[in-house]
């Protein structure tokens, strides 16, 4: 391999460095045009390891994930490879790279403009900076409400740490850190919009044992922009104080959110149980990656939109 287009690295270096396969997973651009990349435009450059292996710094990751929204647009690689992120931001402003045809429609544009917020949040993140990063959540709610904030922000924001995780890209301090931020945000916006809610109940809560709060607190956030009024039970209640609080407050719906943490079969019973003890009238609505989308009388909901658009059509 050619020891000029490369650096090389000390041990100590090497902590930000992550593999060709684990780059390609991250940025979802093939390892093959990553290495065709750097041999034809010198980016993303490899650094070598003590031991001669090819490295890439983590740091490139957000840029790169830009350049494949540019591509996506209809921008030729040889314009956008070798910009950096804030000439990719750029080209959602003020014109940068000729370009050999136009953005092919306003989502594409859109989804790009958030795939490089969501980058900026990121940094937010790695840096421990939550002035920057909440202000930053309150001023995307303010131009895009709460629905939209949701859908096409918080929830890719999510996915997005977790798979950072995955590849240590963030540690569990900076999970950690961004769930408290959301968690501290969402409590806030769902509660101010509680106030005062006249419409039907929903309860919300999780089964017991499941201890992933944020699913349910989007859930009451996008349930509260509603006219619908938020019964919030927390995370982790038995089954009987659920069925008990059901049978106490008639709720039109209980939403449950089900995570990944909860087997199967576990979480089958769970929803056979209430659903068999509660007045048939009452809609049980679950979600999240652990939840069944099988149970008799419970309707499984993959995502907030189709959330929001089913509540949308209870009978007041």
């Amino acid at each position: 391999m050619n020891l000029t287009a490369t650096n090389i690295m000390t041990s100590n270096d090497s902590e930000q460095l992550i593999s060709i396969g684990e780059l390609s997973k991250l940025t979802g651009i093939t390892t093959h045009s990553l290495r065709m990349w750097e041999k034809r435009y010198g980016t993303p450059r490899a650094h070598r390891l003590p031991s001669g292996h090819r490295r890439y710094p983590k740091e490139d990751v957000p840029r790169l994930r830009a350049i494949v929204k540019a591509l996506e647009s209809g921008y030729r690689a040889s314009k956008v490879v070798t910009g950096t992120l804030e000439q990719l931001h750029s080209l959602m402003g003020l014109p940068f790279f000729e370009s050999n045809g136009i953005l092919n429609s306003s989502e594409e544009v859109g989804f790009l403009e958030n795939e490089l917020l969501i980058e900026t949040w990121i940094k937010h993140v790695c840096d421990y900076d939550d002035d920057l990063l909440i202000s930053s959540f309150h001023a995307v709610w303010g131009e895009v409400g709460g629905l939209n904030f949701v859908i096409d922000y918080a929830a890719p924001f999510l996915e997005r740490i977790g798979n950072a995780w995955e590849v240590d890209e963030l540690t569990i301090s900076h999970e950690h850190f961004a769930t408290e931020c959301l968690v501290g945000f969402f409590t806030e916006k769902w509660r101010q919009l509680n106030i005062r809610k006249k419409g039907p109940l929903v309860l919300i809560t999780t089964l017991p044992g499941d201890s992933y709060n944020l699913g349910i607190l989007m859930c009451a956030l996008v349930t509260s922009i509603t006219n619908l009024k938020v019964v919030y039970l927390g995370i982790g209640t038995p089954i009987n104080e659920i069925i008990r609080a059901a049978k106490k407050d008639n709720p039109k719906v209980i939403a449950l959110s089900i995570s990944h943490s909860m087997s199967s079969e576990f979480a089958e019973d769970c929803l056979f149980k209430i659903r068999g003890d509660l007045d048939k009238n009452s809609l049980m609505i679950t979600g999240g990656k652990g939840s069944p989308c099988n149970i008799p009388g419970v309707s499984y909901l993959p995502d907030f939109k189709k959330y929001y658009e089913f509540i949308n059509t209870i009978n007041y």
